[in-house]
């Protein structure tokens, strides 16, 4: 298989991988009345899949370093797929929560070792525009998962979300098995992981810097999740099916950003384009604080931007990962991973808390100095690091 092919297994194995996140949010309240269980309960198994997600990443990282890509992937696919099939008949909410973990555990190194794979594969712009595809493959999941969910749900409940899910599941493993290569090299490393690899991963300028502007860009861009649906209820009185179709708005406009990444990475550089495409999400931040009371056309079109500012910039952290670490590849990727969904999880908690003492102004105006604030330290990093290697 030629590099061209194992992206395009990669991209639809982290395509069908992210179904499980979100497929059946949907359909969250028919599930709690089939359980008989309570709302808390039912929100556990998108919580608890979450945990085991962001938490495998520095597990499966080092595995993947040691012993190589695919041999990591497949018995990970396996557990994958069998947990699918247990949430599938699982006939209580206690068993849906048990296999939910499982499932979020098989899941969890899907992003690691694709990100990696093509680090693997692909080199300079070649790679650049490879991430914009991988990223673009991670950011359609979300956007149209619910809505397929939602029909599929509707036709057949709970189980044939679980049915659709499970059979994805084992044709992925199928596909992976019989067709992906190993791609770990001799530059790889190959010694036995200790604890001090994740301190060398952070001591990196340039990795820190990445990793650092992952975690704030995740926040802000969860804090805009949260503040979407709230805004539009409450301040301009839409429904919740117009509601949805900004989400989509915003989905699309990630996703086309996401495979412009690779043009300003020609023209300035992977260095130089981490830091404007995080200059450009701070701005876009600051101009949604700005028009999210002013009126609805303004803040669909500040939400677009926002969300094309977001995009742009996500393949350039992988990128970057990938050439500033070539040894501990799958390492630097998977502690990158568990920072950017530590700031999904508390953007929500602290973007309402914002929201509610002070409104848009408070909590855009505070996510976009943090954005700010870390751009500004990752210059000073990236400034050194270069002034470094240039002595």
């Amino acid at each position: 298989m030629n590099a061209k092919k194992a992206l395009m297994l990669l991209g639809i194995t982290i395509l069908f991988g992210t179904f499980a996140q979100n497929l059946f949010m949907p359909i969250l309240p028919v599930m709690q009345q089939e359980f008989q269980t309570s709302a808390f309960l039912v929100n556990l198994t998108i919580s608890l899949f979450t945990v085991m997600l962001a938490v495998m990443q520095i597990v499966y990282g080092p595995l993947v370093d040691q012993y190589g890509r695919k041999k990591i992937l497949i018995p990970a696919l396996v557990l994958y797929a069998l947990a699918s099939i247990g949430c599938y008949l699982a006939d209580s909410i206690d068993m849906l929560l048990v296999f939910r973990a499982l499932q979020g555990i098989g899941f969890a190194a899907i992003p690691i070792v694709a990100a990696t794979m093509i680090g693997d594969l692909f080199e300079g712009s070649d790679r650049a525009s490879a991430m914009g595809t991988y990223q673009m493959m991670l950011a359609i999941g979300p956007a149209i998962g619910p809505l397929l969910g939602g029909w599929i749900g509707g036709a057949g409940g709970h189980t044939a979300v679980f049915a659709f899910l499970a059979a994805t599941a084992v044709l992925l493993l199928a596909g992976n098995g019989l067709l992906l290569p190993e791609t770990k090299s001799s530059l790889s490393s190959s010694r036995r992981f200790q604890l001090s690899g994740y301190l060398a991963v952070c001591r990196q300028p340039t990795g820190l810097s990445v990793i650092l502007l992952g975690f704030s860009q995740m926040f802000t861009y969860y804090c805009f999740l949260l503040f979407i649906p709230v805004q539009l209820t409450s301040y301009y009185h839409l429904s919740a099916d117009k509601i949805g179709l900004l989400y989509l708005l915003a989905s699309v406009a990630f996703m086309i950003s996401s495979k412009q990444a690779i043009r300003l990475q020609k023209r300035w550089g992977s260095r130089k384009a981490l830091l404007w495409t995080a200059g450009m999400h701070a701005v876009a931040t600051f101009f949604l604080m700005m028009t999210a009371n002013v009126s609805l056309p303004l803040l669909v079109a500040s939400s677009a931007l926002f969300a094309f500012a977001l995009g742009i910039g996500m393949p350039v952290h992988t990128t970057l990962l990938s050439e500033v670490y070539e040894q501990e590849r799958a390492t630097a990727i998977g502690v990158y991973n568990l920072i950017r969904y530590l700031g999904m999880a508390v953007g929500p908690i602290a973007g309402a808390a914002l929201y509610g003492a002070g409104g848009a102004l408070l909590e855009f105006g505070g996510a976009g100095i943090l954005l700010v604030l870390v751009t500004l330290l990752a210059k000073k990093q990236i400034g050194a690091a270069a002034a470094n290697r240039s002595v």
